[in-house]
């Protein structure tokens, strides 16, 4: 009689553990993430550093004195915002896998 009890939660629907491999594959593909965004941010700070000098001279106080090296502020600033900004998307998108995973009736490992 106690197999029929209906407030008993039942037990194959739960959502089993992340194996180690999954977990290795999203960290992975979040630090692959913040890489590529990485390498994109500083091709686009050395492109604005280069062909638009001027922006960095104008957002920067130091801007006007004549050491300051437009090319190397845009590498610095592309490459350290490419790699958060990669990072995040890369942690959002691993966040809406396990989010899927764990709404999905067959989660696959």
């Amino acid at each position: 009689m106690s197999g029929d009890n209906p407030y008993n939660s039942p037990q194959n629907d739960a959502i089993p553990p992340a194996p180690p491999r999954l977990l290795l594959w999203s960290l992975g593909a979040v630090f692959g993430a913040a890489g590529v965004g990485g390498v994109l941010g500083l091709l686009v700070g050395a492109g604005l550093g280069t062909f638009a000098p001027g922006y960095y001279r104008s957002v920067f106080a130091g801007g006007t004195s004549p050491t300051f090296d437009p090319v190397a502020v845009g590498i610095g600033q592309g490459l350290t915002q490419g790699i958060v900004f990669g990072g995040l998307i890369g942690l959002a998108l691993v966040a809406m896998f396990y989010w899927y995973r764990s709404h999905s009736k067959s989660p696959r490992s």
